[in-house]
């Protein structure tokens, strides 16, 4: 969800000696401090004044943009956070960078030198030991798939289950879990191989994709049905999750189209539709590659226990299945009544994921992009990519309200078409994906180094990412492909400015 340890946010100084000015003042004198005084002083990468003379096109994230022009685009901070809000966000900050080691067996009453001596429960199984280690700098994965294998990228595997559904494969977790504590064993070592596939565009400029083949070694439990389906997963950037949770349920499923009768590509869109997993009501998914998740609360509280095995009080038992002894064996580092992950951390990480800005738009005077904003247009890619949204008026915090934003998603689920198919996930059949938010997008290679898309980093550009479009966005990419050259360079550079 953010940098590692060593790379560290470039601003985090400016935040921590604002968080203390904040304290001093309290929360109506740090707004008034930071509003009138903080940006003509050089405080801060956000000054407050570029809202106020930006063209609003710039404006991504509505009042949570921000202009912050550095190496971590992805983890700035809302601007002028009230002082608990700064609070909290340094301190999510914090667990999201930090490093969790194995359990030893004692809860946090148990450690007579108090809570500080606690070790964290990572594990026994697990697919990374920090959010970050997913999401460097709140981004994409760091070396994602270096030398074959999975570098904060995972596998899901599905099976039949004989009603017409599905199931984790016998014997694993629909997760496969490729690294373990001392003393357990993986579920798995997976490796990914490449496959090219050359293609050429009417007006024979030639191109490359690649298609991952997933190979699974030393698997644990016996091997895998003939009939599962197994799919690559990689950490999307995290910024603007405040925002979209913000965004009003029926504001979201009136773009519901699930037989694509008002669409002239037929493009449908359907919304999933999840179990909350702490009141088990049937709630709208908005988060993850699926929309599975419903919530940012949900959605850090899974992802601690699926990717890194933390216990918390919305999964307080363990993550090892029953037959799995040397799991079930290991020490944990808390229990039912005190999980390894507690309510403090997890209402900590919740609020760092909501008060991530989203980086400002970019280029509005470059006309190359303006005509690649109009071919983005014309083509029909804003048909699911939407580009304009409004938050909710009746959200709780009343700075997410009434936000107008330009997130470019619908937040449903599309079929992108066979060559996208992985496994199914809740009412998400095995091609259908959450429309991605597009926001920020052009800054992947500043903020990680490289760029790769999709959900398993099978694109090494933004123009191959087009390219695997297929399914209900099958015209919009034909009609991509019938551009001229120059167009087609034209609508990337757009992209870029995002």
């Amino acid at each position: 969800m953010s940098s590692s340890p060593g790379a560290g946010h470039a601003p985090r100084w400016r935040r921590f000696t604002g968080a203390l000015l904040a304290a001093s003042l309290g929360a109506l004198g740090w707004s008034v401090w930071s509003t009138q005084y903080a940006w003509r002083a050089g405080w801060g990468d956000e000054p407050m004044a570029q809202h106020a003379a930006a063209d609003p096109r710039a404006l991504s994230g509505g009042d949570l943009t921000s202009f912050h022009a550095g190496f971590e685009p992805f983890g700035q901070a809302a601007d002028n956070l009230p002082w608990r809000w700064a609070e909290r966000f340094e301190e999510g900050d914090g667990l999201f960078d930090k490093r969790f080691v194995p359990g030893d067996g004692l809860s946090a009453s148990q450690v007579k030198d108090g809570p500080g001596q606690r070790r964290t429960g990572l594990g026994p199984l697990y697919n990374a030991d920090a959010c970050s280690a997913c999401h460097l700098r709140d981004g994409r994965p760091p070396r994602p798939h270096e030398g074959g294998a999975l570098q904060g990228l995972f596998v899901r595997a599905s099976v039949p289950d004989g009603r017409g559904g599905w199931q984790a494969a016998p014997g694993y977790a629909s997760q496969l879990r490729d690294k373990a504590v001392a003393g357990v064993r993986p579920e798995a070592r997976p490796r990914v191989e490449w496959q090219e596939e050359p293609g050429r565009y009417p007006d024979g400029q030639p191109y490359r994709l690649r298609r991952p083949r997933i190979v699974l070694e030393e698997l644990a439990y016996g091997a895998l049905p003939p009939d599962a389906l197994l799919e690559i997963r990689s950490a999307p950037p995290v910024h603007g999750g405040g925002l979209l949770e913000a965004l009003d349920a029926r504001d979201i499923l009136a773009r519901e189209d699930p037989e694509g009768r008002r669409d002239p590509d037929g493009v449908s869109g359907r919304a999933q539709w999840v179990a909350d997993p702490e009141t088990g009501e049937r709630v709208l998914g908005r988060f993850s590659l699926k929309a599975n998740q419903p919530s940012l609360r949900a959605q850090a509280a899974g992802a601690a226990f699926d990717d890194m095995g933390l216990t918390s009080p919305v999964h307080p038992r363990p993550s090892c299945l029953a037959h799995q002894h040397d799991c079930l064996a290991a020490p944990h580092g808390g229990t039912e009544a005190e999980p390894e992950l507690s309510e403090a951390q997890l209402q900590a990480l919740t609020d760092y994921l909501r008060w991530l800005a989203v980086p400002a738009r970019r280029g509005l005077d470059d006309a190359l992009a303006l005509q690649g904003e109009r071919l983005f247009a014309q083509i029909r890619c804003s048909a699911c990519h939407v580009p304009e949204m409004v938050t909710g008026g009746g959200h709780p915090i009343a700075r997410l309200r009434g936000q107008r934003i330009r997130p470019y998603t619908d937040l449903l689920l599309h079929d992108m078409g066979p060559g996208l198919a992985g496994r199914p996930d809740g009412v998400a059949g095995a091609a259908e994906w959450r429309t991605a938010p597009l926001w920020g997008i052009g800054l992947s290679a500043r903020s990680q180094g490289y760029q790769r898309f999709l959900h398993d980093q099978r694109a090494r550009s933004l123009e191959e990412a087009v390219l695997w479009h297929g399914g209900e966005a099958e015209p919009a990419r034909r009609r991509f492909m019938n551009l001229t050259h120059d167009e087609r360079q034209a609508l990337i550079r757009f992209l870029e400015t995002l």
